[in-house]
């Protein structure tokens, strides 16, 4: 019996460890933020990428892998912005995996951003990006940084390097997309948690309404502002700029690991100067010195946006504390 009794207490103790270990796991924060709010109460919610690090140059570690296998659901946007992870998504279970990618009913919110060349220079500057109800495969290639052990996933991705345009994938930054991501994210739960499914819904209604209230409140805050022109680093806000009215002139690059080059740059400084821009915008993640360069050479402020959000912790009001730390930062710049 002692021995029936030790093997049973085995079993019940790995799977103690496996259901503490099981959570939603999304590749970038501002994700987590979308999953945190619905899951509150139900399961929780982690971040693969670490601090500082980014999408488009991320090299996988083993003990991501295994992050990832023990999760019960994986939210990630998909290849064309993720190319690190293609080969890792391959082994996991469909019904384990959220690509929002190929979720219904969000091509036709789907908007485009500039495609960065092979030289670094990505043509036509001057593009605030439309709404169109198609996507393109196309991205950028990844970077070649991080010296931990990885599981090298690049060769998974489309990085066709050629002009024009191609579906902006940071997705976070559309209210309309995220509540789609929020709405299936509710869903995968449900099958996971029927006894929960009140709360869940109740969790998904309540992050509809913040989103409702945030909106109004900052376009009150961002009106004032909406006629400044100002340049990104990286070209990742349309969605919130198109969304909120305000006046990009331009951005460095789509893809933040490849350097613009020195015909892009000059185009940059005679823009600034033409267009008297207000403020040049870095990120955290990135602090490129041509920044700094150009901001001797014009005069132009420096603003900082962190488009992963990464002082803003998980919780059931994260999303909307992103959204409010975006405007923030437009407006702190922008309206000195």
């Amino acid at each position: 019996m002692k021995i029936i009794n030790k093997s049973l207490a085995g079993v019940l103790l790995t799977t103690i460890a496996y259901t503490a270990q099981a959570e939603i796991v999304t590749t970038v924060k501002p994700l987590g933020f979308i999953a945190a709010a619905v899951a509150d109460g139900v399961t929780p919610t982690s971040v693969l990428l670490p601090t500082g690090a980014s999408p488009h140059d991320y090299n996988m570690r083993p003990s991501d892998l295994q992050r990832l296998q023990q999760a019960e659901l994986v939210v990630w946007v998909g290849q064309d912005l993720e190319t690190f992870l293609s080969k890792s998504i391959s082994r996991l279970e469909p019904k384990k995996v959220l690509q929002i990618e190929k979720m219904d009913g969000i091509q036709q919110l789907l908007g485009e951003a500039l495609h960065v060349h092979a030289d670094g220079d990505d043509h036509g500057h001057d593009h605030h990006g439309h709404d169109h109800d198609h996507a393109h495969d196309h991205d950028g290639p990844p970077g070649q940084q991080d010296e931990h052990d990885h599981d090298h996933d690049h060769a998974d991705g489309h990085a066709h390097e050629h002009g024009g345009l191609q579906t902006d994938w940071h997705v976070w930054f559309s209210s309309d997309i995220s509540e789609k991501i929020a709405e299936q994210i509710a869903a995968r739960l449900s099958q996971n948690y029927p006894a929960k499914t009140d709360l869940i819904q109740q969790n998904l209604a309540e992050f509809k309404q913040a989103i409702s209230t945030k909106q109004q409140q900052l376009r009150k805050q961002l009106d004032p502002i909406k006629s400044k022109g100002y340049y990104v680093f990286h070209d990742a806000y349309g969605y919130f700029e198109r969304q909120y009215g305000l006046n990009r002139l331009g951005s460095f690059t789509i893809n933040p690991t490849v350097a613009p080059g020195a015909k892009k740059l000059n185009e940059i400084k005679a823009d600034i100067e033409a267009h008297k821009a207000q403020c040049l915008f870095a990120e955290p993640q990135f602090t490129p010195r041509l920044l700094e360069t150009l901001h001797k050479k014009t005069g132009i402020k420096l603003g900082v946006i962190d488009p992963m959000g990464e002082k803003i912790a998980l919780s059931k009001t994260a999303y909307s504390d992103y959204l409010q730390s975006l405007a923030d930062s437009f407006s702190q710049c922008l309206a000195k």
